[in-house]
């Protein structure tokens, strides 16, 4: 499934967290991780990592919740996605992709 997935640093997502400054673009930058679809979110993650402490942690409150709602076996299998591709990034990266879950 990784092959298919490429991490694109410059989705969306990435853009409007990079870019989010006022109150009103962090709001559309959580409604953009709440609206988009968990395979998409995953190839997201490393994107995510790199964004700043506090989008990061509003980026890992969504996505916990959002994940809280799956079946466990769902849940299970998301985080082994992420854990793997978590182990084809930087350490940091990878490290902060795994407190995701």
């Amino acid at each position: 499934m990784l092959a298919a997935m490429s991490l694109d640093f410059e989705s969306t997502l990435i853009r409007r967290g990079m870019q989010a400054t006022t109150i009103s673009e962090m709001t559309r930058f959580v409604t953009t991780i709440e609206d988009r679809p968990l395979d998409k979110l995953l190839c997201d993650l490393p994107g995510c990592a790199l964004l700043s402490e506090t989008k990061f942690s509003l980026a890992r409150a969504v996505l916990r919740r959002r994940v809280r709602e799956l079946d466990e076996v769902d849940r299970q299998q998301l985080r082994c996605f992420a854990f793997e591709i978590a182990s084809e990034t930087e350490p940091d990266v990878a490290e902060r992709i795994r407190t995701l879950f």
